[in-house]
């Protein structure tokens, strides 16, 4: 028996977090170095944070398994899961740039998919709800979705990385804009109805949303003029604020 489409719904989203969850940084440090990387540096268990630990070949794991896998095979599983189970292949659905964005509630249990991977990355079951920041899982995930919106932003991060060598202010300049840049794809590129740009840029807005809350002390930081730039490492060996009160 077929199972109905609000379980395939639940399936998805349950399984999207938990794969988003899986701590790639903790579990790094535990097996390099014998820390949780959450005591050390910015206390989270990202790519930054990866780097100025544990080093160059740790951090590039790191980004490749945040990215690929609990971003991007997420996000792609979720599109063939719910296209092929809920939405059901017809011939003007089969390629690959708009499948599973053709039906406005689908397309949005997709998104939402999607997301739940970000939140896992960001507050994970696994570790107590205390995990990265999730620039690299969202990456991931809009890539698959939104490859022209995500191809102008990374060239804009690398960018204002280059610059100014700060990683978190190029964060927190690209993700909130991706909304603007997401209906312009659907609805320009893609070809969607309006109705169907909806859920995908509504998507990019919570992301970006996810993004400034996670980088709330960082924005502070750069206010005041205190924020580590990307290969400070002067400072990793210190204990995070949290874990020495």
């Amino acid at each position: 028996m077929a199972l109905p489409d609000w379980a395939i719904y639940l399936m998805v989203i349950i399984g999207s977090y938990l794969v988003g969850s899986f701590p790639t940084g903790f579990v790094l440090g535990k097996l390099l170095k014998k820390i949780d990387i959450r005591d050390f540096g910015s206390g989270n268990t990202g790519f930054s944070n990866v780097y100025r630990i544990l080093g160059t070949g740790p951090a590039i794991l790191t980004l490749v398994v945040d990215i690929i896998v609990k971003g991007g095979v997420v996000a792609w599983a979720a599109r063939l899961i719910i296209h092929y189970a809920v939405i059901v292949t017809q011939p003007e659905t089969k390629f690959v740039y708009t499948m599973g964005f053709t039906e406005p509630v689908p397309q949005t249990m997709i998104v939402i998919a999607g997301l739940m991977a970000i939140a896992g990355h960001n507050w994970p079951i696994f570790l107590k709800f205390q995990g990265g920041k999730g620039m690299a899982t969202t990456a991931g995930v809009f890539i698959n979705f939104v490859p022209a919106t995500a191809a102008v932003l990374v060239v804009v991060w690398f960018l204002i990385v280059f610059l100014t060598k700060y990683t978190s202010l190029a964060n927190v300049i690209t993700i909130p804009i991706m909304a603007i840049f997401i209906f312009l794809e659907t609805y320009f590129i893609m070809g969607l109805e309006p109705i169907t740009c909806i859920p995908l840029t509504v998507g990019g807005l919570v992301a970006g949303l996810f993004v400034l809350w996670s980088h709330r002390e960082n924005i502070q930081r750069l206010i005041a003029k205190e924020e580590r730039k990307f290969g400070d490492k002067s400072e990793r060996f210190q204990k995070t604020e949290e874990k020495t009160l």
